[in-house]
């Protein structure tokens, strides 16, 4: 009787360790209570939002389909077109000229321009890459040139990190991968994931500032060197522009007018704008161009009014009497004449300063610095436009 006492409280012993220990190790790994101001803040806390992605033009026209058409015929959608070896049908210049590049020369996969300046052409490399060659055709010249590179060899630029950002839209420059060829809805809006799914203009960008065009219409470099377009900037962010990216310094003799403020290549009206009266007086590109509308085979479709009308609508005194401010009547000349000189890529592309280039800069700085007057009375020199213009304007 004795030894079953033994046993049992011993049994009882054990199974009260066995106890103290599940309790103990529970009170170890059990987690504690919240509080009620961690619940109010767990219910407070922001959903996480996944970033929104690129999704096409074509799911843009679903809702927007009169921007989307008109879009279509601009040249934004067509400023490069694929072409192939063996196959060079998309290409705009006349490859029967010499020094044109062969259908067989190498494994073409885009035209680039063509519409009224130059246009190049960008091929595949042994190692894969696509690359913008060494050829170039001067569309108001009708002749094509060879590039060089600084060492004298045939020119052969990445075509992602010269140009890809301008000309794809959705570029990702770490896995060289774009979502669209040319200039989509989304270069000027932003990626349209979350938009497509609520129509809510606060989930699209809308930016109406002069910087969304200067993304593209600038030239220069990043600060590492690498790329030739912004990589960091922000729609909807204009001070992102600039931030990590160097534009051309106006002494760039190859970039710029020897007056040092007119540009004298094409693709940096962002540039000539930012020195102009318009810059100061926040009279942005959308001011004057609509960046839904345009024409293949117009140039001037894009903008919003025809002629002097388009300048009538802020400069309307100047536009009353034309004769009286410019000495020119409005058969002889337009306000473009003056202000926006096509002095660009062999007289196909205006300077964007709006400054009437006077006669007196060629005369100060040299031939290589040409003015409005000349550009119109090509037969005469700037000595006798000079003249004209001291007497038209008494100065």
């Amino acid at each position: 009787m004795e030894g079953k006492s033994r046993l049992t409280l011993a049994a009882v012993g054990a199974a009260f360790v066995v106890m103290l220990t599940v309790l103990v190790l529970g009170a170890c790994t059990a987690q504690p209570a919240a509080s009620p101001a961690a619940k109010q803040a767990e219910k407070q806390a922001p959903a996480q939002v996944a970033a929104p992605k690129f999704v096409g033009s074509e799911t843009c026209r679903a809702c927007h389909a009169k921007q989307y058409d008109s879009w279509r015929n601009t040249i934004h959608t067509s400023m490069v077109r694929p072409i192939a070896k063996g196959d060079l049908k998309n290409a705009k210049a006349d490859l029967t000229l010499p020094g044109a590049p062969k259908a067989d020369q190498y494994d073409w996969v885009y035209a680039i321009g063509g519409w009224y300046k130059e246009e190049r052409y960008a091929y595949r490399n042994a190692k894969g890459d696509v690359v913008t060659g060494e050829f170039e055709y001067n569309k108001p010249r009708k002749q094509f040139v060879l590039r060089k590179d600084k060492e004298g060899n045939p020119e052969a630029l990445d075509w992602i990190n010269s140009c890809g950002g301008c000309h794809s839209t959705g570029l990702n420059v770490e896995t060289r991968k774009f979502n669209e060829l040319n200039i989509g809805c989304e270069a000027c809006h932003g990626p349209g994931s979350e938009h497509a799914k609520d129509s809510s203009k606060t989930k699209i960008v809308v930016d109406k500032s002069s910087e969304a065009c200067g993304q593209c219409h600038i030239r220069g470099s990043d600060t590492s060197g690498k790329y030739g377009f912004p990589v960091t900037y922000q729609l909807g962010k204009p001070d992102t522009l600039l931030k990590d990216f160097k534009p051309i310094p106006m002494t760039d003799a190859a970039s710029v007018f020897p007056d040092q403020k007119n540009s004298n290549r094409h693709r940096q009206q962002f540039l000539d704008w930012g020195r102009s009266g318009h810059a100061k007086a926040n009279v942005t590109c959308v001011a004057c161009h609509d960046p839904h509308q345009g024409a293949l085979n117009e140039r001037k479709a894009d903008l919003r009014a025809k002629g002097n009308d388009l300048c009538a609508k802020c400069h309307e005194k100047q536009s009353r009497d034309q004769a009286a401010h410019a000495g020119h009547a409005l058969d002889k000349a337009t306000c473009a004449s003056c202000h926006l000189p096509k002095l660009i890529g062999s007289g196909s592309v205006s300077t964007h300063t709006f400054e009437a280039i006077a006669p007196a800069k060629t005369l100060q700085y040299g031939e290589k610095m040409a003015n409005s007057c000349n550009t119109c009375h090509k037969d005469k020199n700037a000595e006798w436009a000079d003249q004209q213009y001291k007497r038209i304007f008494k100065k």
